[in-house]
């Protein structure tokens, strides 16, 4: 007897059989609608850096760069802009524009019908700006340009192009077919105006027109089979799936005013996004490999340190764009989000000298002096309380200095230091003077002061 006899058919094989054995499939529904897909939004920095990396490989660093020299030969309008609108004086201009594009040997027939019809307003928005107003072409003639230079302006011009073109619209057909009990679906599709997929031809998806079914038609089978397949994992990122991530940071975080703050602006400015790519790669904590972007073996090593840590919460972007409104509308003082910002730079740079997978420390018995409880451990680059919920750190650099371990303990014992000389001001000029906590603990300078019968006085 067979291995697998008195085994119950998987289901797909199970109606595979059925329909074979049937020899045809009955229409039960014919659905018919239109559809209209709007066109693209202009460009800001951050989409041709993900076009230019997905179709010809560029990286987000040199697309910004020709851009840049795009700008700067005023080819193309400011290009480190979050903005994907225009205002109204600027949609004004936007058929002159397009009027420049009609001797172009590839656009120019696009141009010129596109002067003739009424344009498509999507992407002409005044409450939707930004500093600047989304990428566009200024109108003058590019010349003499590389290869690159030409390729990155032509699409900024394509894309103007088809932003202000009709919809595309398009008749969908979804037929359902049953048999044996199981249901059969296909779905056609054809284009009626081709609208702004036009410019350059390009469809989302192949036209599929079907025949003239009718419900109760009977469709013999000509053929069945099965498809087999695996759920396969995330793949590896590119620049451009990267740039998206960047984009759309923050979507899964509780905190609704918080996750609004991130929809608006991403993580990190469109100006910033393709630095900091570069500064991964450069530094040996991500490599490229063809188009995929590869952690290392020292990026995954620093991950498993700081993620989680305050330094890799991505909420606080999200936290500062939110601060950042509410003093725009007088809700809060400038001064007093300085000071936030200030004390949160110390408390992630105390943590993360502080670590023990980065840094080694030495435990001492010296108390903490300002919550009286936990203990000072010393690190190469700062001295930490080891009770959580103080966590006082004591910088050991201090204006070019770095303390010794006597001076530190002097100052956490006394609450003050004797005079130290090898300090040196922003200006390079050396000085000397003792160390003191202040009423917040934080380390402060106090410098001596020479009287007039030559002794010395101590001030802050």
């Amino acid at each position: 007897m067979p291995r697998n006899a008195g085994r119950r058919k998987p289901p797909a094989d199970a109606a595979r059989c059925a329909l074979v054995e049937a020899g045809a499939a009955t229409v039960v529904s014919v659905e018919c609608r239109h559809t209209t897909q709007e066109p693209p939004l202009l460009y800001d920095l951050t989409t041709p850096q993900k076009d230019a990396n997905t179709q010809y490989g560029y990286t987000a660093e040199h697309t910004l760069a020709i851009v840049q020299k795009l700008y700067e030969s005023k080819l193309v309008t400011y290009p480190r802009t979050g903005s994907r609108y225009i205002p109204e004086d600027v949609f004004a201009e936007v058929p002159d524009l397009i009027g420049t594009l009609r001797d172009h040997p590839l656009w120019g027939p696009t141009a010129a019908a596109l002067m003739a019809a009424p344009l498509c307003r999507r992407s002409v928005n005044d409450g939707r700006i930004t500093d600047h107003h989304a990428l566009l072409p200024t109108g003058v003639r590019a010349r003499l340009l590389t290869k690159e230079e030409q390729t990155v302006y032509d699409m900024i011009a394509v894309r103007m192009l088809e932003s202000f073109s009709a919809p595309c619209l398009k008749d969908v057909t979804t037929v359902a077919a049953e048999c044996s009990g199981t249901k059969y679906t296909t779905q056609g599709a054809v284009t009626v105006q081709a609208g702004w997929r036009g410019v350059r031809n390009v469809s989302a998806e192949p036209e599929v027109r079907l025949p003239a079914w009718h419900d109760g038609d009977n469709l013999p089978v000509r053929a069945a089979s099965l498809t087999e397949g695996t759920t396969k994992p995330q793949p590896l990122h590119t620049e451009a799936t990267l740039l998206a991530a960047m984009e759309t940071a923050g979507r899964d975080i509780e905190d609704e005013a918080v996750r609004q703050s991130l929809q608006e602006c991403g993580l990190c400015t469109p100006a910033t996004r393709a630095a900091i790519i570069e500064t991964l790669c450069t530094r040996g904590y991500v490599q490229r490999v063809k188009k995929s972007l590869v952690p290392t073996e020292k990026g995954l090593a620093l991950y498993s340190v700081v993620r989680d840590m305050r330094i890799a919460d991505v909420a606080m972007t999200g936290e500062w764009e939110a601060a950042l409104a509410r003093i725009e509308h007088g809700e809060l003082k400038d001064t007093d989000f300085r000071h936030d910002i200030e004390e949160y730079t110390r408390q992630i740079t105390a943590e993360l000298l502080a670590c023990d997978k980065l840094f080694a420390h030495d435990d001492s018995a010296l108390l903490c002096p300002k919550c009286g409880t936990g203990h000072m451990r010393f690190y190469p680059k700062v001295v930490k309380c080891d009770n959580g919920a103080c966590a006082l750190p004591v910088f050991r650099m201090k204006a070019g200095k770095l303390l010794s371990d006597a001076e530190i303990q002097t100052l956490l014992r006394e609450g003050r230091t004797g005079i130290i000389k090898g300090f040196n001001s922003r200006q390079g000029k050396p000085f000397e003077a003792a160390l003191a906590f202040d009423e917040s603990f934080n380390t402060v300078f106090v410098f001596p002061e020479k009287k007039r019968n030559g002794t010395i006085a101590r001030k802050k």
